[in-house]
């Protein structure tokens, strides 16, 4: 997609409906961020992600975090939360802008309860986090965000059966309040939202499920549904989105299926994985409704991390992401989250030299990279030097690889060069590519209403409006009056493109539209220069409200006054 090189395809691990999925760039090394045991994942609008799991100490054990930014090869945030009591029990991780919230079962306790649901909070983006505070009683290792501002749980193998407790997230505490749902199934219960209402999946010793539904008041039993028999459903999952609610879950021949739901059961579902270790597995759906999964895989050529995604749960691209010819190597507690644009990480617990380690590595579509999406994202690659770019929530980030990012981001390419692909029309159907380089700017597009097929401009606006205050002006002056500090042809900002498409670079007096072509837009104190080198621009004036074609090895300022 972007020129840096890229791994090449690879084989097929179980095909459905014949189509191939091919692994990240930079699959084969995934990044070690700690050491411990479960990792719990969130990925926000930007594809930072943010990772919880407790540590490998032998008694009390640690509750760690982890932020790792798209594209950073380290997290840049690590820190131990001061938790009470211990934990075998993988933590949740929710994140709203820069509220992030870590939820963990604790025991060991020294208050009122030896046990409860803890919930930590950070209001700046996972830097710091507060002493915490109980929400909840249920042991849980499986949960689901919802519905509105809560946490739903499910336990496992707990002596009073099945149990599910909703838990608010706004500081109050749902107590000892829970639903037992099942003294005969206790085992491997999943949670998930079918629209409003409340689906959990639970399963007997012998790995036969049972669902139950409810809309009402989720820790009182009375107003769950009756249980459905579901039959052989192993280490069940739920993950529910946009596309519906699907359970994922292992079948008596080593297979994975996924089954989608139906308001009342599962349908027969469609088969996602031969030879596939059902506890190790994961399923999540991203908040545009594409079905990511994630399981452990036995191959002739060794352990493998298969990864595979579908719109529909029916027609699922699959591949492997990693290989694991080293038998003390493997891909326990496996999780996946992913983002809007279908970017994000699978973590996981593998042991290595007598120790667990946590690991992340990055699943999307090939290359790693889905396409961007009209009016909504953009893709970027390094071509050469330093770039750095900021999502909208305002966190900067070096770019080590390619990625999406949402449109309204500002790119720093005053030490380097980067490629942007944007869509060139609102079906998506293509996209138009340029480089920028030696400036900083903010990218936008605005797909118009009613008419998807038509070309779309991608608008690229130059930062340096903080430094026009240094081009003073006398009061009836106007802006381009010249102080003792800046004189008339002092560069405010600047910014060179070489590529092919619809852009707009827009300074604070014109706005040029290129098709293709090398050019360069500089805001001065005096107006905007438009300088072009090779082909044809169109330089929009918008203090003199007229048009200029400015052709090859010629410049156009349009001026301040």
């Amino acid at each position: 997609m972007m020129r840096p090189v890229r791994s090449t395809a690879l084989a097929i691990v179980s095909v459905v409906a014949g189509l191939v999925l091919v692994a990240p760039a930079g699959a084969a090394t995934p990044l070690t961020i700690g050491t411990g045991h479960k990792p719990g994942v969130a990925v926000d609008a930007a594809g930072t992600a943010y990772i919880a799991w407790f540590g490998p100490e032998s008694t009390t054990t640690s509750l760690n975090f982890c932020r790792l930014p798209r594209g950073a090869g380290a997290c840049d945030v690590t820190t131990t939360i001061a938790a009470p009591g211990t934990t075998l029990s993988r933590p949740f991780v929710t994140v709203d802008g820069a509220l992030v919230r870590v939820v963990s079962y604790r025991y060991g306790l020294t208050g009122a309860r030896f046990d409860q649901i803890w919930e930590f909070t950070s209001a700046d983006g996972g830097a710091t986090f507060d002493a915490g505070h109980p929400v909840g009683i249920a042991p849980f290792d499986e949960a689901v965000r919802g519905p509105g501002d809560t946490l739903t749980v499910a336990t496992n193998a707990e002596s009073t059966g099945l149990a599910v407790q909703n838990v608010p997230l706004d500081g109050t505490d749902a107590g000892a309040t829970e639903a037992i749902l099942s003294a005969d199934h206790p085992y491997n219960g999943t949670v998930g939202l079918a629209g409003p209402a409340m689906v959990a999946v639970f399963a007997d010793a012998s790995g036969n499920a049972q669902v139950r539904t409810s809309g009402g008041v989720l820790n009182d039993a009375a107003t769950w549904t009756p249980p459905v028999d579901l039959g052989y459903a192993d280490y069940p999952r739920l993950a529910g989105g946009p596309s519906g609610l699907f359970l994922l879950s292992g079948t008596p021949a080593n297979a994975l299926t996924v089954r989608k739901f139906d308001s009342t059961t599962f349908n027969a579902g469609a088969k996602l994985a031969d030879i596939a270790d059902d506890a190790q597995a994961h399923l999540t759906e991203d908040p545009a409704g594409r079905l990511h999964a994630v399981f452990a895989h036995n191959t002739a050529a060794g352990l493998e991390l298969g990864y595979a995604t579908s719109d529909n749960g029916t027609s699922w691209k699959s591949g492997p992401l990693l290989t694991q010819t080293d038998t003390t190597q493997s891909f326990g507690a496996l999780r996946a989250a992913t983002a809007p644009d279908h970017i994000g990480v699978a973590a996981w617990e593998t042991a290595s030299g007598g120790t667990s380690d946590v690991r992340v590595l990055g699943i999307g579509p090939e290359g790693g990279v889905s396409p961007p999406v009209p009016g909504k994202s953009v893709a970027i690659g390094l071509v050469s030097g330093k770039v750095f770019y900021k999502s909208p929530t305002g966190r900067r980030t070096q770019l080590k690889a390619d990625t999406n990012i949402p449109v309204g981001s500002q790119i720093d390419t005053r030490r380097g060069r980067v490629e942007l692909t944007s869509a060139a029309t609102g079906t998506g159907a293509t996209t138009q590519k340029s480089d920028f380089y030696q400036g900083t700017f903010k990218v936008k597009q605005t797909v118009p209403k009613g008419n998807r097929a038509a070309a779309l401009t991608t608008d690229i606006t130059l930062a340096g409006e903080a430094l026009r205050s240094q081009c003073a002006s006398a009061r009836g002056a106007g802006a381009a009056a010249v102080s003792k500090k800046k004189g008339p042809h002092a560069v405010l900002g600047k910014l060179w493109g070489n590529g092919k498409g619809k852009f707009r670079t827009n300074g604070k007096y014109s706005s040029a539209t290129v098709r293709g072509t090398i050019w360069l837009t500089t805001d001065r104190c005096d107006g905007t220069l438009t300088t072009v080198k090779r082909g044809t621009v169109s330089v929009r004036d918008l203090r003199r409200h007229k048009t200029v074609t400015v052709k090859a090895g010629h410049s156009y300022l349009a001026r301040a006054r």
